[in-house]
């Protein structure tokens, strides 16, 4: 990602790091996983496929160049990290947007379902929509020693290194461990307390009621996302109707299969700006029903 690092100075959270690259299209801003950086987009950005659209990715706050955050208690859960992103959208100015996010990134985009009125189509993937509570967690996500580092303060080098290789399969060996050891060390403690302390239907029933277009998508081999319960999911709010399954790839599609999923992105994106994708809308993309 050769575009240049700029700052967003006014955030309660504390600054904000983003790169964009100038496009015609409708504005994709891009939120990354937890530990990881904006530049984890980077073949989104430099490939053809979105070439036309304008592309945003932002450092979450205490990740990557963004600073940490003032009020960690405040800004560390999913709703803290989404009220830093909105704030942001509000003033770069964006009217419309599509926001997609992986994992970390996703939960936040959920939070921002019908409640931020520029955010016209979501899409999500390594990020599974759970209820509130432990009990949520257990069901939606892998537990395995990888899955107990999200709440790990402080990272050595050795953690930042199996971590990436759970979350990235090989992909990007080593590029992002300096990333993953730099996280506020404030930042997963605070966000694991505030999602296992979550009670009531949480971020699934957000999914399943929303009025605002969801793509969600899924890698059948993720070792963190539950792929069956992904699968489960089906409404009104979905494109395509249900979760879309990339059958060659893990936790990280838009790394493991880059075309298929920047085609995939593409044309969410087009069908929201062109008002032709709504909630409830019988959009059936082919290509992707078939993967």
């Amino acid at each position: 990602m050769e575009q240049e690092t700029l700052i967003f100075e006014n955030s309660g959270a504390g600054a904000l790091a983003y790169t964009e690259r100038a496009g015609e299209k409708m504005p994709i801003v891009f939120l990354h996983g937890s530990g990881f950086s904006k530049e984890i987009f980077k073949l989104q950005f430099g490939g053809q496929q979105l070439r036309d659209h304008h592309l945003i990715a932002v450092d979450l706050p205490g990740h990557g160049a963004s600073e940490d955050a003032v009020d960690p208690k405040a800004t560390y859960s999913y709703a803290g990290f989404a009220s830093a992103i909105t704030d942001f959208i509000k003033w770069r100015g964006i009217e419309r947007c599509i926001v997609v996010g992986w994992s970390l990134g996703g939960h936040v985009a959920y939070e921002m379902l019908d409640t931020v009125p520029q955010v016209a189509g979501v899409l999500t993937f390594g990020a599974p929509p759970a209820v509130g509570g432990p009990l949520g967690i257990i069901r939606s996500l892998h537990i395995s020693k990888n899955l107990l580092l999200i709440s790990k303060a402080k990272f050595s080098r050795a953690d930042a290194e199996r971590f990436e290789q759970a979350c990235l399969d090989g992909h990007c060996q080593g590029e992002f461990v300096d990333a993953l050891c730099r996280t506020d060390e404030k930042m997963r403690p605070f966000l694991s307390r505030s999602v296992m302390g979550s009670t009531g239907h949480g971020q699934r029933k957000r999914v399943e009621t929303t009025n605002t277009p969801v793509c969600l998508l899924q890698g059948r081999h993720d070792p963190i996302a539950r792929t069956g319960y992904m699968q489960a999911f089906s409404g009104e709010s979905l494109f395509a109707g249900r979760c879309i399954v990339f059958d060659e790839s893990g936790h990280a599609p838009f790394l493991d299969a880059p075309e298929k999923f920047d085609s995939l992105l593409s044309q969410f994106a087009d069908s929201v700006e062109a008002g032709q994708l709504t909630a409830g809308s019988d959009v059936r993309p082919d290509y992707a029903l078939a993967g």
